[in-house]
């Protein structure tokens, strides 16, 4: 394998779910100052403008021998004032979600899309990366004696 490739095979492998969530609320955090972010669970008494970031859904695919696809989907909720404050919000999540750097590599947002429930934004985006499994321990082969003759 070459130097290029085994490099972003090892960056592949370092990516974790908490990695890519941790991405998301970093660049929440930095695009909207002051707002308060939330990831476990929705508490009563929350103070808007405030976001709450949840993973929905976690899944992996094997695609090739050790290589799997995986995909994050997140909701992030927006409690704002008004929904022309979260239509606002929205727009700017499109741009600053559209592709998230962590550490390890850059990441696109895909199937982004949002909607008003109850006064609360919902935006929605997936994060595919591949990841590789660690190759399995293989027992080293042990010696083998050979004698062989010719028959007279």
């Amino acid at each position: 394998m070459g130097d290029r490739r085994k490099r972003e095979a090892e960056a592949v492998n370092t990516v974790t779910t908490n990695m890519v969530r941790d991405g998301v609320n970093a660049v929440l955090d930095a695009a909207f100052p002051g707002v308060e972010i939330h990831g476990e669970e929705i508490k009563q008494g929350l103070k808007e403008p405030c976001f709450f970031v949840k993973l929905l859904d976690a899944a992996a695919d094997r695609e090739l021998g050790r290589r799997y696809r995986r995909i994050l989907s997140f909701d992030i909720h927006y409690f704002g004032r008004d929904n022309r404050e979260m239509h606002d919000v929205a727009e700017k999540l499109y741009d600053i979600l559209d592709v998230l750097n962590v550490g390890v590599g850059a990441f696109p947002g895909m199937a982004m899309k949002h909607e008003i429930v109850g006064r609360v934004l919902h935006f929605f985006v997936d994060y595919t990366f591949l990841v590789w499994r660690q190759r399995p321990d293989d027992p080293v082969m042990g010696t083998m004696e050979q004698s062989g003759g010719l028959k007279p």
